[in-house]
C-alpha cells in the first residue's frame, strides 16, 4: 500500500499537509511493526536536497511531492513526512482547521487560518515554528528538534539536509526521550567518466558524509591514481573516519582504462604538475624528450647603456686587499661575489672616491640585491638575485649619497665575514660625475684611512672586468611552434658571453656564465605551452620572474644536471604576451635550457 494512501486515512483533508512521498516498502513502518521490533532501536538516515523532490532514505532513492526547503538559513520540512520519518503523529482537525502533532515531549496544535500555535496548552509563536508554503504546512527544523531528538547537518557544499533519527520503542507511553548512538560515517566517491584513456586525468568527487553530522576527520584511499598508463580495470577504495574515531565500511569502485593513448607518463607531468614544481626524472627520459630539440626564433639585443662591473676574482681571497676597481661616470651595474678564505674574520666593503678637486658628485642606487654573509654559496646567490629582480625601481625613491671634492666614503660596508663565509651583491648606480668604486677585503672594523695601505690582489680565475653591457633582451617568437623547443642560457654559443676589459691588468675579459647580466625574455601572443627549466651544466639554483611573479628553480634545495626540471609557467594561448626576467645566480653552473613545450587542447 502506498504511503500516500495510508496518510489519507490518517489525515483529511490534505490541503495543508499535501501528498507526502513514495517510499520503498522496506522504509514503511506501521505502529504495529515498530512495537514488534522489541528493544532494538530502528534508525532512519535520510538525505534531502533543498528544493528537489529527489531524496534518499537509508540509502534508497525516494521521490517527494513536497521538497524540504531552506529559506533565509532556516530549514523547513513538510509536516506530512513526519509520521514515517520521525514517528510523529500528525492529524488534521477539520472542525477547528488545526493540525495536531503528537511529539515525544509535547503536543502541538497549529491553527492555520489564524496562524496561532499552542504547545501543551501554552501559546507560542507560529512564525518561529512553522510556515505555510504552496498550501502545505512546513515545520521549522530547529523548532522540531526541541521536541524530537535527532541529528541534522546542513551540507552547503551539496545543498542538502543530512538527518539521522533513532526511533525507540514506546511501550505504551505517549512521550519518551530518544537516545542517539554514534552512527558509522558513510564513505562514497564518484569519478567523472565511465572509461578513461591511457594517461587521462581521473577526477574524483568525494561524497562521503556522517549521518550524525560529525566531521569527517580523515580519509584513506587505496588504489587512487591521478592517471593510469596501462589498460584494464583498477579497483579504487575509500574508507573514512569521523571526528569520534568511528570508521566507515570500505567503499570501492572499479576504474576502467581503455587501450587508447592520451598522455604518456612524461607528458602527463608536463601538462598537470603545478607551476613551480620540481619534477624529478631519469636522465635517459630527459635526454629523450628534451635534448636535440630546435631553438625558437629569437632576436637578441645587448644594451650598452649600463656597463657591468664584475668583482669575482679572486673569488675566494686568502689575503686582504683591493679585489677590483673601476671608474664610473653615469650608469653602471656593480656585481661582487667573494668568499673569505682566511683564518680570521674580515670586512668586505665597496668604497667610492670622488677624484675631483672642486666638484660634488651625487650617486643614486636605483636597484639592488644583497645578502648577509653565509657559508652556503647557492643560497647567497639565489637570495641576492631574488631581491634584485623584485626591487621595483618605480615604487621607491632611489638611495642617494653625495661626495664632496676629493671625498672617499663607504658605498656599502657589509657585516664582518667569518672564515668560509661568502657574499653576493648587485647594485644599479647612476652618478652625475666621475667616481671610482673599489671592492676591498680589509681588516674587520678598520676605518677608511687604512684602505690606502692595501695592494691590488691578482686575478686567479673566475670572472673579473668591466663589460660592455648588463642587460640582454630576447624577443622570442613562440606563437606557432609545434614541437618542444628551447633557448640556452650561458652556453657561450647561442647565448654569447659579454666581453670587456680588466681595469687592473688592461687585458680582455670574458664573462663566462654572464653573471650580473639580466635577461629580459619577451614573447608576444605565446601559444598554449608549458615553460620548463632544465639545468645541464651542474648544480643550479636560481629565481625567474615570470610576469612579475618569482618562481624559484627548484622551489627548495638545488637541481643537478639531467636529474629533473622545474615548471616555470604555463600559458593557455590567450595571453597577449609573457615576460620572463632572469639573472644568473652566483654559485650555479651553466648552461641551462629554458624549454617551451607545446600543449594540445586535452
Amino acid at each position: 500500500m502506498l504511503l500516500a494512501q495510508r496518510l489519507k486515512r490518517i489525515m483529511k483533508p490534505l490541503l495543508f499537509l499535501g501528498v507526502a512521498l513514495t517510499l520503498p516498502a522496506s522504509y514503511i513502518v506501521t505502529p504495529t511493526q515498530a512495537s514488534a521490533s522489541g528493544t532494538v532501536p530502528q534508525s532512519r538516515s535520510a538525505l534531502f536536497y533543498f528544493g528537489d523532490n529527489q531524496a534518499y532514505a537509508d540509502g534508497q532513492p525516494l521521490t517527494l511531492d513536497a521538497p524540504v526547503l531552506q529559506i533565509k538559513e532556516q530549514v523547513y520540512v513538510p509536516a506530512v513526512i513526519l509520521p514515517e520519518l520521525l514517528g510523529v503523529s500528525v492529524k488534521w482537525q477539520s472542525d477547528t482547521s488545526t493540525v495536531q502533532l503528537t511529539l515525544p515531549s509535547g503536543f502541538a496544535e497549529f491553527a492555520l487560518a489564524s496562524k496561532e500555535l499552542r504547545v501543551n496548552g501554552q501559546a507560542e509563536s507560529f512564525d518561529k515554528a512553522a510556515m505555510v508554503h504552496d498550501d502545505r504546512l512546513y515545520i521549522r527544523l530547529d523548532w522540531l528538534n526541541g521536541y524530537v531528538q535527532f541529528k541534522a547537518n546542513v551540507n552547503q557544499q551539496w545543498n542538502r539536509l543530512e538527518l539521522l533519527y533513532v526511533k525507540m520503542p514506546q511501550a505504551g507511553e505517549s512521550f519518551h526521550n530518544d537516545t542517539m548512538p554514534n552512527a558509522k560515517p558513510i564513505a562514497r566517491f564518484t569519478v567523472d567518466k565511465e572509461k578513461y584513456r591511457l594517461g587521462e586525468p581521473i577526477r574524483y568527487t568525494d561524497a562521503s558524509y556522517d549521518p550524525d553530522g560529525d566531521k569527517i576527520s580523515s580519509m584513506e584511499w587505496t588504489g587512487k591514481a591521478e592517471a593510469i598508463f596501462e589498460p584494464g580495470l583498477f579497483k579504487v577504495s575509500l574508507q573514512v573516519t569521523d571526528s569520534r574515531g568511528t570508521v566507515s565500511e570500505t567503499f570501492s569502485h572499479n576504474v576502467e582504462i581503455s587501450n587508447e593513448p592520451y598522455l604518456d607518463p612524461f607528458e602527463y607531468k608536463v601538462y598537470h604538475e603545478p607551476v613551480g614544481t620540481f619534477v624529478k626524472e631519469e636522465e635517459k627520459t630527459l635526454r629523450s624528450y628534451l635534448r636535440g630539440i630546435p631553438q625558437l626564433p629569437n632576436v637578441t639585443k645587448l644594451s650598452t647603456e649600463r656597463p657591468l662591473i664584475v668583482s669575482d676574482s679572486p673569488e675566494t681571497f686568502t689575503e686582504k686587499g683591493f679585489l677590483y676597481q673601476e671608474k664610473v661616470n653615469g650608469k653602471a651595474r656593480l656585481y661582487a661575489d667573494h668568499v673569505n678564505g682566511m683564518n680570521e674574520k674580515v670586512q668586505f666593503a665597496i668604497a667610492v672616491r670622488n677624484p675631483s678637486p672642486d666638484r660634488t658628485v651625487t650617486i643614486k642606487t636605483t636597484r639592488k640585491g644583497e645578502v648577509y654573509p653565509s657559508i652556503y654559496a647557492n643560497l647567497i646567490g639565489n637570495e641576492a638575485s631574488i631581491e634584485f629582480l623584485q626591487d621595483d625601481q618605480e615604487q621607491r625613491e632611489p638611495d642617494t649619497m653625495v661626495l664632496g671634492p676629493y671625498e672617499t666614503a663607504y658605498y656599502k660596508k657589509m657585516p664582518e665575514f667569518f672564515p668560509g663565509q661568502g657574499m653576493n651583491v648587485l647594485y644599479d648606480v647612476e652618478t652625475d660625475g666621475e667616481v671610482y668604486f673599489s671592492f676591498v677585503a680589509m681588516d674587520a672594523g678598520a676605518g677608511l684611512d687604512s684602505i690606502g695601505l692595501y695592494n691590488r690582489l691578482p686575478y686567479n680565475g673566475n670572472v673579473r672586468g668591466t663589460f660592455n653591457g648588463s642587460d640582454v633582451s630576447w624577443n622570442v617568437d613562440a606563437r606557432n611552434f609545434s614541437k618542444p623547443s628551447s633557448l640556452a642560457i650561458g652556453d657561450g654559443t647561442s647565448d654569447k658571453f659579454v666581453t670587456g676589459t680588466d681595469f687592473f691588468s688592461k687585458e680582455d675579459s670574458l664573462n663566462l656564465g654572464n653573471y650580473g647580466v639580466v635577461y629580459k625574455i619577451h614573447l608576444d601572443h605565446p601559444r598554449k605551452m608549458a615553460v620548463l627549466l632544465l639545468p645541464r651544466g651542474g648544480v643550479f639554483r636560481g629565481p625567474f620572474e615570470v610576469d612579475g611573479r618569482i618562481v624559484q628553480a627548484p622551489p627548495s634545495g638545488v637541481m643537478m644536471d639531467y636529474q629533473g626540471y622545474t615548471i616555470l609557467a604555463r600559458t593557455n594561448g590567450t595571453e597577449p604576451s609573457m615576460d620572463i626576467e632572469f639573472t644568473p645566480a652566483a654559485g650555479s653552473a651553466f648552461p641551462v635550457d629554458v624549454i617551451f613545450y607545446p600543449l594540445d587542447d586535452k
